[in-house]
């Protein structure tokens, strides 16, 4: 029987995964717009946190230098979309 961590990764690899398309579609529908640079990191975001889940319950070994990499990614382009979200809402970057 599986362990309670190992549901609970289990269960964020699921609701990643669902995201995932809807990161996609919102990235696409937005392509053209200034709100659109905002958006654009969603989807490389989402997957990094989702290889950071699945390197866990593949490979428990590999996953530190796989989690530092990946998550040192993710938490750069969260703030490369925080920073675009800061000049749209600011007034620097026109509508």
């Amino acid at each position: 029987m599986p362990s309670l961590v190992e549901l609970f990764q289990l269960g964020q690899l699921l609701v990643l995964a669902a995201a995932l398309p809807f990161a996609v579609v919102a990235a696409r529908g937005f392509r053209e717009t200034p709100f659109g640079r905002v958006v654009r990191p969603l989807v490389p975001i989402t997957a990094a946190y989702l290889a950071i889940v699945a390197t866990k319950l593949v490979a428990p070994a590999a996953s530190t230098a796989a989690s530092r990499l990946l998550g040192t990614v993710a938490v750069a382009l969260i703030a490369w979309a925080a920073f675009q979200a800061i000049l749209l809402l600011s007034g620097r970057r026109e509508l």
